[in-house]
C-alpha cells in the first residue's frame, strides 16, 4: 500500500510534509557522500555482528544491564535483535570507528542544515536550535545525548508470519535518520490511520532505492522537536516488522540490518520564549522553561516512555510502572477536578 508521496526538490514543501506526518522518506542518492559512507558502514556492521560473542570487539564494549542497556555499547535481545550504540569515538570498536565517524559527521551536517530550515518554516530565528545541536554534529571523545545505533534484527523462519521486532513508539530527541538495508520500518500515516511500509518501493520517492545503491533513508521527528515546536512538527510513530528473508543460494537471509542516527539535545538552557512565533503560538504556563537545562526537559520526556530497545522483562516492568502512574494521574484529576488543568491522563 502506498502512502502520500512527499514533493521532490522543494525544501519548504518537504518540511511541511515532515511537520504534518512526523516522517519523510528521502533518496540517499541526493546526498552521495552519505550514500557512500553508509554503504561502507553497513559492510562493517555485517562484519561486527558476525563476530563470536566472546570477541574482544564485543566484550570490551558490552552494554550495562537494565533500562540503560541500549544507551551505549553492545547488547543482544534473544530472538529479537542485536544492538551496538555509539556516543563517543573512544567507546567505539576499532573495526567500525573510521566508517562510523565519517557517517556520523556527514549526517550531523545534514541534520544541522535541516534543523535550521525547520526553524525558518516556523518563523523562528534560524539558529534557535543550535545550542542543542552544534555540540552533537561531529563524533568526538566528548559524550553527548546524541547516538548512532546499528541494529541486526532476527527474521522469523521461512514460511512464518512477519514478526514485530520493535513495537509502536516515538523517538525521544529532535530528529532521527533511519538508513535501511532491507524493508522493515513502518510509519503510521496520521491521515489515513494506517501503517505504511515506508522502506518498500511503493512508498519511496521514484527510483530512490535503485539510485541509492539499495539503501533507504527516512527522517523522523522526535518528542523533543514536537515539544519545542508546540506540536507543529509531529513526532513520527513507527515500528519495525521483519518478514522471513529471501532465499539466496538455497539459504534464507536470517537478518535485517539498519542504522539509526538519533539527534538528541545537548545540555543547554531552554528558553521557550525563543520558540514562540505567530506560527507556533505561546507556551502554556505549565510548559514554560526559562533557563532550565534541556537535560531536565529530556529527562521528563524519557520518563514518560518505556525503552523499546531494553530487554523484554525490563521494558515490561517499565510499561507496568507507567500504567500505574497514569492510573494515579487519573485518580488525582478525578479527586481534584479540572482546576489543575488536566482533563485526561498524560500521554506516554
Amino acid at each position: 500500500m502506498g502512502g502520500p508521496a512527499p514533493p521532490r526538490n522543494a525544501d519548504d514543501q518537504t518540511l511541511h510534509f515532515l511537520a504534518s506526518q512526523g516522517y519523510l522518506p528521502l533518496a540517499l542518492a541526493d546526498h552521495p557522500r552519505m550514500m557512500e559512507a553508509y554503504t561502507n558502514l553497513f559492510a562493517k556492521s555485517h562484519e561486527f555482528f558476525a563476530l563470536p560473542a566472546d570477541s574482544a570487539q564485543k566484550t570490551t564494549y558490552q552494554a550495562v544491564s537494565g533500562p540503560a542497556a541500549s544507551e551505549e555499547g553492545y547488547s543482544k535481545i534473544e530472538g529479537e535483535k542485536s544492538i551496538l550504540t555509539t556516543r563517543t569515538s573512544n567507546r567505539c570498536p576499532e573495526l567500525l570507528l573510521s566508517d562510523l565517524k565519517t557517517a556520523w559527521d556527514l549526517t550531523g551536517a545534514f541534520v544541522e542544515k535541516t534543523i535550521r530550515a525547520i526553524a525558518v518554516t516556523l518563523g523562528l530565528e534560524e539558529d534557535v536550535f543550535l545550542p542543542f545541536v552544534t555540540p552533537c554534529i561531529t563524533l568526538t571523545e566528548t559524550k553527548t545525548p546524541t547516538q548512532l545505533r546499528m541494529f541486526r534484527y532476527d527474521r522469523p523462519p521461512t514460511g512464518s508470519q512477519p514478526t514485530v521486532n520493535a513495537e509502536k513508539h516515538k523517538d525521544l530527541g529532535l530528529l532521527s535518520l533511519v538508513i535501511g538495508h532491507s524493508p522493515g520500518l513502518q510509519v503510521f500515516d496520521t491521515i489515513k490511520n494506517v501503517w505504511l511500509p515506508i522502506e518498500e518501493d511503493t512508498c519511496l520517492p521514484p527510483d530512490a532505492r535503485t539510485r541509492s545503491g539499495g539503501l533507504t533513508a527516512t527522517l523522523l521527528g522526535g518528542e523533543t522537536l514536537a515539544f519545542l515546536t508546540r506540536g507543529k512538527y509531529k513526532a513520527g510513530v513507527h515500528r519495525v516488522v521483519c518478514a522471513p528473508g529471501e532465499v539466496r543460494n538455497g539459504n534464507p537471509d536470517p537478518f535485517r540490518f539498519s542504522i539509526v542516527y538519533t539527534l538528541r539535545p545537548a545540555p543547554a538552557p531552554v528558553y521557550t520564549k525563543s520558540f514562540e512565533s505567530e506560527i507556533t503560538g505561546k507556551f502554556g504556563v505549565n510548559e514554560q522553561c526559562e533557563g532550565e537545562s534541556s537535560s531536565v526537559l529530556f529527562e521528563k520526556i524519557m520518563k514518560s516512555h518505556w525503552n523499546i530497545n531494553a530487554a523484554k522483562d525490563v521494558r515490561e516492568k517499565q510499561r507496568q510502572e507507567q500504567a500505574a502512574r497514569r492510573r494515579a494521574t487519573v485518580e488525582k484529576v478525578g479527586a481534584e477536578g479540572p482546576a489543575n488543568g488536566l482533563t485526561k491522563p498524560l500521554s506516554g
